[in-house]
């Protein structure tokens, strides 16, 4: 009798451990991933960079152009630029833009969402890849996003060559490959750079940093259909517009 208890309790004790470890290893997992969740920064709220027409101005010489892409540049017609025809601007100009933008941020997924335009960015952080099939995305990209520390990098590709990377009209191929880089300095300001890297326009990468401030606003409704009269006069000054002149 007395070995039956003795070997019943040496039962009761192995299922015991046997139970728990599964237990154990579950809530080491639940606290690393609770830890690394709680590291990744907020940066849900309204933001807004200050307003960068010319890329020069905020890189603080000219583009690297190759021969191409300056050819491109000194015939470039400022009245065919993308945003006169109400045309999505592209990732990185709707963030240069004299508008704010909002960041909704959720597991997996962070969105941006542009006042200029009433457009938006989708930024995937789920561990995806891009797809084989961009065409869908020829405006603003298709992007992915990972967490290195307090910093979001945006790997964005399959950006049409339609959109303009500024409003003095500095152009892109559609071999543009944008890395960007979110980080938080504090609970109202963020620094955003963003490289360009196009072999086709460009003879090296180039990067431009911004501040990002936050806004006590929401982002307002805008429309570039209804009643739109701009586009005439465009016309007119298109037709008496040389290559490379500013009006």
């Amino acid at each position: 009798m007395k070995n039956q208890f003795v070997g019943f309790m040496l039962f009761a004790v192995a299922l015991g451990i046997w139970c728990l470890a599964p237990m154990s290893a579950v809530g080491q997992s639940l606290t690393a991933k609770t830890a690394a969740t709680a590291a990744i920064p907020d940066f849900t709220g309204v933001w807004q960079a200050p307003y960068t027409p010319d890329l020069t101005k905020a890189l603080g010489h000219e583009l690297p152009y190759t021969p191409y892409g300056i050819e491109r540049f000194k015939n470039v017609i400022h009245a065919d630029d993308p945003a006169s025809y109400c045309l999505p601007v592209g990732p990185a100009r709707g963030i240069q833009a004299p508008m704010p933008f909002q960041i909704v941020q959720s597991p997996g997924l962070v969105a941006i969402l542009f006042e200029y335009q009433r457009t938006y960015r989708l930024i995937y952080t789920d561990g995806r890849g891009h797809p084989d099939d961009l065409d869908p995305f020829r405006w603003f990209g298709d992007s992915t996003g990972k967490w290195e520390g307090d910093t979001l990098v945006v790997d964005t590709v399959g950006i049409g060559d339609r959109t303009w990377l500024d409003t003095a009209g500095h152009q892109h191929s559609d071999q543009l490959h944008l890395t960007e880089r979110f980080q938080k300095v504090d609970a109202s300001n963020m620094k955003w750079s963003v490289t360009f890297n196009d072999p086709k326009m460009y003879k090296e990468p180039f990067t431009v940093t911004l501040p990002l401030k936050r806004q006590n606003t929401v982002i307002m409704m805008y429309s570039c259909e209804e009643n739109e009269k701009d586009r005439g006069h465009l016309d007119t000054a298109k037709q008496s517009e040389k290559p490379g002149e500013t009006k």
